[in-house]
């Protein structure tokens, strides 16, 4: 009896360790959150962004602005939880939430990559494009199906060098983008219905 009682324990233990192993950051919120946050959320709140402290004794009361700008996470506590941390990172750091991301070689990205970026239902994507020096560069988006669709892109200290709405051309779109300030940068697309993006790249052209 004493052996048995050992190895459950032990066994229990080993659960206890592969849980912790499999959610190594209980307070950090799944990228699929970063994504809706960034899409749905970020557009109003980087305005407002200050640096000042977090707020964090607020979450029930943040909890009605949440659902009501966001519907899709009414039933869903660990999203409301997910979407307040996220706000308060922007709040304290004046920053985007860090996304694991890596940017491709040559700056492409292939629909495998974009479909990690993008919400599920709204199909909004939120794409880390890596630091970028200043001058001139061409993003290419191709389509599933020609779509209008809105495209930002934001630098990491959130000004908006690109915001504008544009109507794909036999699936393609090609926008020439200037940069003024080297620093990281981020592409957002909202399609005016869901679309899926196969391919986003990131061309220089000129580089001072």
């Amino acid at each position: 009896m004493k052996l048995a009682y050992i190895s459950r324990t032990q066994w229990i233990l080993i659960l206890l360790l592969i849980s912790s192993q499999a959610f190594p950051t209980e307070n950090k919120p799944f990228q699929e959150s970063v994504i809706i946050f960034n899409t749905i959320c970020a557009k109003c709140h980087e305005a407002q962004c200050s640096g000042r402290a977090s707020f964090g004794d607020a979450y029930e009361a943040s909890i009605e602005h949440i659902v009501r700008h966001y519907n899709q996470a009414s039933e869903k506590k660990w999203l409301q939880k997910e979407l307040f941390s996220i706000l308060n990172h922007m709040k304290e750091k004046c920053a985007y939430y860090p996304m694991s991301a890596p940017v491709p070689p040559q700056r492409i990205w292939n629909s495998e990559i974009l479909g990690k970026m993008s919400t599920l239902v709204e199909k909004n994507y939120f794409v880390p494009v890596g630091p970028l020096l200043p001058g001139t560069y061409r993003l290419e988006l191709s389509l599933a199906k020609d779509e209008k669709v809105t495209v930002h892109f934001v630098s990491e200290i959130f000004d908006t060098v690109i915001e504008d709405c544009f109507l794909a051309s036999e699936k393609q779109i090609v926008i020439p983008i200037t940069i003024e300030d080297a620093g990281k940068y981020y592409v957002r697309v909202y399609p005016r219905n869901p679309v899926q993006i196969t391919r986003l790249a990131i061309i220089t052209v000129d580089s001072h």
